[in-house]
């Protein structure tokens, strides 16, 4: 599975033959058709492996959070695996696009990633009821922030180089500012005088 993810990085998914993975293997074809009956049945393994480490990653860096910090440390946590774990997210997204039945059809569909996308809605709801996160919808933050992760992850395949950190930074600070609670109108006049007088 090192290899064909190795190997879906390099050349693609179209080039991540059973025989290319077998050379980079350093064994025959047949060794790998012995574990892996087809290039689907390894392509499932590795997606298996990839969402396991994925959700593993969440849960040690989430299990502690708060309400209040749930924004940044979700964030953060998947800027985090981008960083450590960049062949795995790389090959993932080349995956994504190009794994399809024989009709055509994306074999990693939207249903993919929806109880993240739920924990993430719950989280924000739960800011919300305590009062550290403003009004707007929660799922449609959690898909916004979401989608952000995602462009992130293409600048990325774009961009080897990319600063993550810097980054992660900014998308983590657009989204606190997204989603903190608008101060009262009194506030806001007085915070313009404030301006005003600097």
């Amino acid at each position: 599975m090192d290899c064909a993810i190795e190997a879906i990085v390099e050349v693609g998914y179209q080039g991540a033959s059973v025989a290319e993975v077998a050379r980079r293997a350093g064994v025959s074809k047949g060794v790998v058709t012995y574990h892996f009956a087809a290039k689907d049945d390894l392509i499932w393994a590795v997606v298996s492996r990839v969402f396991d480490s994925v959700a593993e990653h969440l849960r040690s860096r989430l299990s502690g959070t708060t309400a209040e910090a749930f924004v940044a440390d979700y964030i953060g946590a998947w800027v985090e695996y981008y960083r450590t774990h960049t062949p795995y997210m790389l090959a993932m997204r080349e995956i994504w696009s190009s794994f399809r039945d024989e009709s055509g059809r994306q074999r990693l569909g939207s249903e993919v990633g929806a109880d993240e996308l739920a924990m993430v809605e719950s989280a924000l709801e739960l800011g919300q009821e305590r009062g550290c996160r403003g009004k707007f919808s929660a799922r449609v933050m959690a898909v916004t922030m979401k989608g952000a992760l995602d462009r992130l992850l293409g600048q990325l395949a774009a961009d080897p180089s990319l600063d993550l950190e810097t980054y992660g930074a900014e998308i983590i600070a657009l989204f606190e500012r997204a989603t903190q609670p608008v101060a009262p109108a009194s506030d806001q006049v007085q915070h313009s005088q404030e301006r005003q007088q600097r």
